[in-house]
């Protein structure tokens, strides 16, 4: 009888070892997740942090310059009057740049082209874009996104290089050509979709406004 009570004993106390054992694995599994996720984040952190560091000159003294001008602002009355003004704007220096002879004043206009246009296709992306997927017609939101896609690659090209350099110009004007394609689909279709919708625009225009003054103090050095 002693016997198959220390019997029992010792089962007992092997199960609540191996139980403290299992919770202790499990323990150290969750604190060595939590850990890589961790440093995960801290990775994308430095990453981001890496690529502010390596914007160009040209485009964060642009950026500087934008988020100067936008101080004391007033968000436009919608979403969509909003992304119509940023079109306005892009088209206005596309011309601009046409007229230009000036190496320098080139490079410092496109630089302007490039941030704007970045700017204006991170906020749609961001905030305008995942709503408007479910809202209306999928294919517009889709085309619309592998055309910003196609557009940062020439963006990318163009600031990497120098007026100076051959092709400099026909780059800009394809950009111009790739933008004016987008805007027409964007404002003849996408638009009135839009409007039609049960999204908020007028609450989707602050927040569109609020995310491009913050990129552009990023952009800048001021955040």
């Amino acid at each position: 009888m002693a016997q198959r009570t220390k019997t029992k004993s010792q089962t007992s106390s092997r199960k609540k070892t191996a139980s403290r054992s299992t919770t202790r694995r499990s323990t150290t599994a969750k604190r060595a997740a939590a850990g890589r996720k961790g440093g995960r984040a801290r990775a994308a952190q430095r990453k981001t942090a890496s690529r502010r560091r390596s914007l160009p000159p040209a485009i964060a003294k642009a950026a500087r310059e934008m988020s100067r001008m936008m101080e004391g602002l007033s968000a436009p009355s919608d979403a969509i009057a909003l992304l119509k003004q940023d079109h306005r704007e892009v088209e206005a220096m596309f011309q601009q740049f046409e007229q230009l002879d000036s190496k320098p004043e080139k490079a410092k206009l496109a630089a302007k082209i490039c941030l704007s246009l970045t700017v204006h296709a991170l906020i749609e992306e961001e905030l305008l874009y995942p709503p408007a997927h479910e809202e209306i017609e999928e294919d517009l939101v889709d085309e619309a996104i592998v055309e910003h896609a196609g557009a940062k690659q020439l963006i990318a090209e163009i600031e990497a290089m120098k007026p100076s350099e051959h092709l400099y110009d026909a780059k800009v004007k394809v950009l111009s050509e790739y933008v004016k394609h987008h805007v027409k689909e964007e404002e003849n279709e996408m638009f009135p979709q839009l409007r039609s919708s049960g999204i908020d625009l007028e609450d989707l225009g602050e927040q569109l406004m609020q995310r491009k003054v913050e990129l552009l103090a990023r952009m800048g050095g001021k955040a």
